[in-house]
């Protein structure tokens, strides 16, 4: 975990400048976008010429307020930002989402925002609503989406970017010293979950899986011309959504914590779309204040590692028969 003097530099110290990077004629995805980090990413983009721009989100009327708001703010042209309604709870509206990608003339950036902190106990997945949405969700999208990415990097000689938003917190995760055959199963268990602490390790098997599918997915030594970029972002503590589901004096001192520490969204935007638009070395890799930070010892567990990801390749190919092909 961060110390005391790392958070005081990332929160109050290290300038963040904003990205340059250009996402001119490129198309762009982002997961969550109607609100907090995920709406500040989107402005970036936007203001970096991106000729579409699209808000993955579980409500859509939530969506379409975000898009009139920043269509409002930047005086976007119409027609560069859409929104679609997918909820990464239900294979369904993924699906759904992932057929209407797939009709898209390209998909350049896929950024993986959306994520939940959930304070009611819930089985989705045949696990807890945190894994649920945070890991199974998330990559039952991302893996249906990388044909597309690579489809655009062939037809149109550009490297596409798949980027994940991390945290610092998977550090501070407590993996389960016996799981089980499936870690997830092990968390059907309402005993053996806590909102804080299953936020964490779901960000530590995040980590898992972005290492291990970098590594599948055209590595650093592949012979394709336009590989993708894949790669993990800690936007740092900033003012997002993620106390939605709190209440009570836990909300209360949460709210003060974000309100005294607390980056801007926009700020923690300015991170991940350098990450978006970072270079073919920055795949596989994790960045942390504008920088490339190496794996905390957790991170780097090849045996924990190894079951997550292979519980996981189960459990997405039950979900959606063949999207390990997707792999190859």
């Amino acid at each position: 975990m961060p110390s005391f003097g790392d958070f005081v530099h990332t929160q109050f110290v290290l300038k963040i400048p904003k990205p340059t990077a250009s996402f001119a004629s490129k198309t762009v995805i982002v997961t969550g976008a109607n609100g907090g980090l995920g709406k500040e990413i989107v402005k970036h983009i936007i203001q970096l010429g991106a000729s579409k721009v699209i808000f993955g989100c579980r409500s859509q009327a939530r969506g379409d307020t975000a898009k009139r708001e920043t269509e409002t703010l930047l005086k976007v042209d119409p027609g560069v930002i859409e929104v679609w309604e997918v909820d990464l709870e239900s294979p369904t509206s993924i699906r759904s989402f992932v057929e209407r990608v797939n009709n898209l003339p390209r998909l350049d950036v896929l950024i993986n925002n959306a994520g939940l902190r959930s304070f009611n106990f819930g089985i989705v997945y045949d696990t807890e609503r945190t894994l649920a949405v945070n890991n199974i969700g998330t990559f039952l999208l991302a893996l249906q989406l990388i044909p597309k990415l690579k489809e655009t990097a062939r037809k149109f000689q550009t490297t596409p970017h798949m980027t994940i938003v991390a945290s610092a917190l998977y550090d501070a995760a407590k993996y389960p010293e016996n799981p089980g055959e499936d870690i997830f199963s092990w968390y059907k268990d309402k005993s053996r979950v806590a909102p804080f602490p299953q936020y964490n390790l779901s960000k530590l098997l995040q980590i898992y899986t972005a290492i291990k599918l970098s590594a599948v997915v055209d590595p650093l030594d592949v012979t394709e011309l336009n590989p993708i970029v894949i790669n993990s972002v800690d936007p740092c503590f900033c003012k997002t959504g993620l106390s939605g589901e709190m209440t009570g004096r836990p909300k209360t001192f949460f709210k003060i914590f974000e309100f005294l520490a607390a980056r801007t969204a926009e700020e923690g935007a300015r991170l991940v779309v350098q990450a978006a638009s970072a270079g073919r070395e920055m795949h596989g890799l994790y960045l942390r204040a504008g920088n490339v930070q190496a794996y905390a010892p957790i991170a780097q567990d090849e045996e924990k590692a190894a079951h997550v990801w292979n519980v996981l390749r189960q459990r997405l190919e039950k979900l959606q028969p063949g999207i390990l092909q997707n792999l190859q």
